[in-house]
């Protein structure tokens, strides 16, 4: 056996002792996880046991918990294997902190039981095929259709007169401002004359160009990759600190906190890789959870952005807001970059249930 045990500081503190309860049980559950043969949650060390065979599953738990793992070895003769320990108390006192949720409250994960949390027997079946080293995810395309964990798609709601007219709404706006632009390229002030058209480079229109110049003011440093090609789409944009800004959360150097329609965006500048990294995880968690909220999502990636082609990582996740409305999210970050940006909405009313809609924003401004 390989034995998890949460050891130090943390092993009271009961925020750590439900979450690594409520992770134990959850990497059990999930497809693709890992079931263990026996555990003692209310033992004084909480502890889960898990088949020698299965060589990634200790790992992957301190992983989900946003943690770095270390076995240990004795030299004491034990009737059971080595352990593998959490990180010193220094490390794990620190609760990962939630980022804010200007949609509706932070999340509950990991720090409250969940429905999907504490079966009341421990979960054990066959080793299923072991892991050598802490599950990285390949590089992928999120948007590819095949492979992967999937929940078939929610039926759609039926269309409301509301919706249909928002869309004819939409149409008219796309079609009138494709003809005023024709118009412009091909009329001149010499009584309508054809001029050359505009190359492909052309100037935006006046409010996106506008926009562009209001939003390029609030992000610098690793916050302006992110950002860029969100300048002339996103409005109301507002850095912590002014009014109506987003509050700081403790891991981060600055959060700017901006809307896409129905969709609430959010970038995080780190202190460095361990905040990123460990935010990250937090979303991790949601991801593995968030499968029977949100039905359609897929497992976090590791891919290459739509629009810049740079290496990162990339999540989707959902969760219950206070309403108790899910909340669908795609979390990116770039490998280059100690900075990350996240987008949220609601998943019914936001999405239709539909995450392709979610993804192809990403595709197109990531």
């Amino acid at each position: 056996m390989t034995v998890a045990v949460l050891d130090g500081a943390a092993a009271t503190d009961q925020r750590w002792r439900e979450a690594f309860g409520n992770a134990a049980n959850m990497l059990a559950q999930a497809p693709g996880g890992h079931r263990y043969v026996n555990a003692d949650f209310t033992a004084d060390r909480p502890w889960v046991a898990y088949s020698s065979s299965d060589s990634g599953a200790a790992a992957r738990l301190f992983q989900t918990l946003g943690m770095d793992y270390q076995p240990v070895a004795t030299a004491e003769v034990l009737p059971q294997p080595p352990v593998v320990v959490a990180p010193p108390p220094a490390e794990v006192t620190r609760p990962i902190s939630p980022p804010p949720q200007p949609i509706s409250g932070a999340p509950q994960l990991p720090w409250a039981p969940q429905p999907w949390a504490m079966a009341p027997q421990p979960v054990s079946a066959a080793p299923i095929s072991p892991v050598a080293t802490p599950p990285t995810p390949t590089v992928q395309d999120p948007l590819d259709q095949t492979g992967g964990r999937r929940i078939a798609p929610v039926e759609r709601p039926t269309r409301s007169r509301t919706g249909i007219w928002a869309t004819a709404l939409a149409l008219t706006a796309v079609v009138a401002a494709g003809i005023g632009l024709l118009a412009g390229g091909a009329l001149g002030s010499d009584g309508g004359k054809a001029k050359p058209g505009p190359s492909a480079s052309a100037a935006l229109p006046v409010f996106e160009a506008n926009q562009a110049s209001l939003n390029k003011t609030k992000f610098d440093g690793d916050l302006a990759p992110l950002a860029e090609p969100w300048l002339d789409k996103m409005g109301g944009c507002a850095v912590n600190g002014e009014v109506g800004g987003p509050k700081l959360p403790a891991d981060e150097k600055k959060h700017v906190f901006c809307r896409y329609g129905g969709v609430s965006l959010h970038f995080s500048q780190y202190g460095g890789s361990v905040e990123k990294d460990a935010a990250r995880a937090y979303r991790q968690q949601l991801n593995l959870a968030g499968g029977a909220l949100a039905p359609g999502l897929r497992e976090a990636a590791r891919t290459t952005g739509g629009t810049s082609g740079a290496a990162g990582s990339y999540v989707e996740y959902a969760f219950k807001g206070d309403d108790e409305r899910t909340i669908c999210g795609v979390w990116w970050d770039r490998d280059d970059a100690a900075a990350a940006m996240y987008m949220e909405t609601l998943c019914e009313s936001g999405l239709g249930g539909n995450w392709d809609a979610l993804r192809d924003l990403w595709r197109r401004t990531s």
